[in-house]
């Protein structure tokens, strides 16, 4: 992406004061990698709560509860994001990155092992099991919302937008690895041993995460981030003023977001298989669809970096608003009014494509209708009306499930 015209003067200010007169070119491919990681990071324990269709089933048999684990992520997520957005002041990136990395860790550690603690998943217990998914579930939306607000408003300090594509992107490779992770945890086991692959699935997620931690405080160390957070001293807070000015493609962001947690993650693990019926037995066809999924949201996201179609911030909702095409055709799938396993997985492909590529644009192209002293707080309210999105998105899909009986 070409970099804002009213941005490079502000960092090759900062730059004026460094040792370096120049844009460092390695340093910024480092940097960009280094973003992927954390964003790689900070959504992964998300979708490993999200993944484990199997094991979800195991313990809450009588209902469906990626629903609810959906609505209370989002929920607590955008409830953390207003409570940051009104607090105000300075960001503390050190603080909210790290302190949010390790609180993630920390859960992905005690959710499995509340298993062999809390009493047997019997129907009796199930609340105590729910209270407990639920609770960790909260958790880790408030410590994400930390590194949501942080990580994107320190991306939006770095030159030619590179950063926020490639956070954008670890967030969709994230999802892509988490599916891959379940699925090889659950072909390493025997179909009985849902327990057993969980428990790697979780162990094996608390060490991904933890490599986020090591990725910031590396992105810390180079010369250009020095320099970039040395320009952060000029930039805005979020003020009512810059809300005016971003306010309608912040309302598309928020729009292609519900659009998703609509269908995500409840509807699309709701769709069985009409040709192998015994996928549905097994356990194996709702993770090849959240598979399918995050292998085209990558797709979609790749291609931001690669194929723009000339859109804009004008433009944008040309894109955004035909997704919503895609609610009759899954319901229609998960519900048996559309029979065809072939007809699922291509509303499924279209989902996820359209998800990265659209979702990751929208807030990439309202960065360029903002100056460059509010870069860092366009990044946060970029966070905020996401996450807006996703919650109302995740809330609709929960009376979607009771209306049409998933």
């Amino acid at each position: 992406m070409a970099s804002s015209p009213s941005m490079l003067p502000a960092f090759h200010a900062a730059l004026d004061g460094d040792s370096t007169a120049e844009i460092d070119q390695r340093d910024m491919c480092r940097a960009s990698f280094l973003f992927l990681a954390m964003g790689f990071g900070y959504l992964f324990p998300y979708w490993a709560l999200a993944q484990p269709v199997d094991y979800w089933h195991l313990l809450f048999p009588s209902f469906n509860v990626e629903f609810s684990i959906s609505c209370a992520y989002n929920i607590a997520s955008t409830a953390a994001l207003v409570g940051i957005l009104c607090h105000g002041g300075k960001q503390r990136y050190t603080g909210r990155i790290v302190g949010g990395f390790v609180a993630q860790v920390v859960v992905l550690v005690v959710l499995p092992a509340s298993y062999f603690v809390l009493p047997a998943p019997a129907l009796l217990f199930q609340s105590a099991h729910l209270t407990m998914v639920l609770a960790s579930t909260v958790v880790v939306a408030i410590a994400g919302s930390f590194l949501d607000s942080s990580v994107f408003a320190l991306a939006a300090l770095f030159p030619h937008g590179g950063a926020i594509a490639n956070v954008q992107l670890g967030i969709g490779l994230s999802l892509l690895v988490t599916a891959l992770y379940r699925d090889a945890t659950k072909a390493f086991f025997a179909d009985d041993m849902v327990v057993a692959s969980t428990m790697l699935y979780f162990g094996a997620g608390a060490i991904t995460v933890g490599g986020g931690i090591a990725a910031y405080f590396v992105l810390l160390r180079l010369p250009l981030t020095r320099a970039c957070l040395k320009a952060d001293a000029a930039q805005d807070t979020v003020h009512f003023s810059l809300l005016q000015k971003v306010l309608v493609n912040q309302l598309l962001v928020a729009a292609s977001c519900l659009c998703t947690l609509l269908l995500w993650p409840g509807v699309v693990s709701a769709i069985p298989s009409y040709q192998f019926p015994h996928l549905n037995a097994n356990g194996w066809w709702p993770l090849l669809l959240m598979t399918v999924y995050a292998a085209s949201d990558v797709a979609g996201r790749v291609g931001v970096q690669h194929v723009r179609l000339g859109v804009t911030a004008a433009t944008i909702w040309k894109l955004v608003l035909p997704r919503f095409l895609l609610v009759p055709l899954l319901v229609g799938a998960a519900t048996g009014a559309i029979a065809h396993d072939a007809i699922s997985i291509a509303g499924v492909v279209v989902l996820g494509v359209t998800h990265g590529y659209v979702g990751t644009l929208s807030v990439v192209v309202v960065n360029h209708i903002v100056d460059a002293t509010e870069q860092s707080a366009t990044g946060m309210l970029s966070v905020f009306f996401l996450n807006a999105g996703l919650v109302a998105g995740a809330t609709l899909s929960l009376g979607l499930a009771n209306v049409v009986g998933l």
